[in-house]
């Protein structure tokens, strides 16, 4: 590092010559500074703009701040619109993100009878799926128009019914019983069953329930099985008749002979006794 002068040596009075080795040490750097600027020409920066907007410099800095604003209200047809901003100033054009079949809503409907056919339902009182999305402006720069797809649910499920024998409630099936004609026949979770017959009940004399025809015993189906074909029903109508009650008609089975006949038959065969004497 250069020694500094004293106050004693500052104090003496310099030469031409010294004046003329300062004036071209000053000239030296001054062509130098000249040789930069001449350099940078036209390529200097003199100014910082945006857009055509100068911008200050605080301090010798220009400080650039900005990025990509969402707008509050978007270009008329879109879903939304942003800009970029650098300062405060719009830089560039809008970015718009386009409205065209972006799903606005689904709602799940009934068909009238005004609309069924619109929809695409078979008739009134349908379900169907309303998909609405959202379109770009109809051409007047600013209304924007809705556009629906239908789609009829009873294209997407197949329908059941009820038949005979058989409920349907809340989309269960279930097996409905003739309560008063069952005869035994009963369903639960395990499924079809049969009961056997019950007798009525009775209690000091009087009949406290009722029993029920039931489900034919394994027993009964046995002597069922062992009539014979044409089976009838026979009766005796009168004891010692000969004759007996087939399927309600009397039949005669044996014939008995008439008193009358039987006193004729005695006379042929065996002549009245004599009393032993003579006329």
């Amino acid at each position: 590092m250069a020694s500094k002068l004293t106050e004693g040596q500052l104090a003496k009075l310099a030469k031409l010559s010294h004046l003329k080795s300062f004036a071209g040490r000053v000239k030296a750097i001054t062509d130098n500074l000249q040789s930069q600027i001449n350099t940078l020409g036209n390529d200097a920066i003199k100014g910082v703009q945006v857009n055509g907007t100068a911008l200050t410099a605080t301090n010798n800095v220009v400080n650039i701040t900005g990025g990509i604003e969402k707008l509050a209200t978007a270009e008329a047809g879109f879903a939304a619109s942003y800009q970029l901003k650098l300062n405060g100033v719009a830089a560039g054009d809008k970015i718009n993100i386009a409205k065209d079949w972006l799903l606005k809503d689904v709602e799940l409907l009934t068909s009238t009878a005004s609309n069924f056919e619109t929809v695409g339902t078979s008739a009134a009182g349908k379900k169907y799926i309303d998909f609405t999305f959202n379109t770009k402006a109809d051409g007047d720069g600013a209304t924007e128009t809705d556009t629906h797809i239908y789609l009829p649910v009873e294209d997407l499920v197949d329908i059941y019914t009820n038949g005979n024998g058989l409920n349907l409630v809340g989309g269960e099936f279930s097996i409905k019983i003739d309560t008063a004609n069952a005869n035994g026949l009963s369903v639960d979770a395990a499924g079809l069953k049969l009961g056997l017959a019950t007798a009525d009940t009775y209690e000091n004399g009087a009949k406290t329930a009722d029993g029920n025809n039931g489900a034919m015993s394994s027993a009964d189906k046995y002597r069922l099985d062992n009539i014979s074909n044409n089976a009838n029903k026979t009766t005796v109508t009168t004891e010692k008749a000969g004759t007996i009650e087939i399927d309600g008609v009397e039949k005669v089975i044996v014939e008995i002979a008439a008193d009358a006949d039987v006193a004729t038959m005695l006379n042929e065969e065996l002549p009245a006794p004599s009393n032993g004497g003579g006329e």
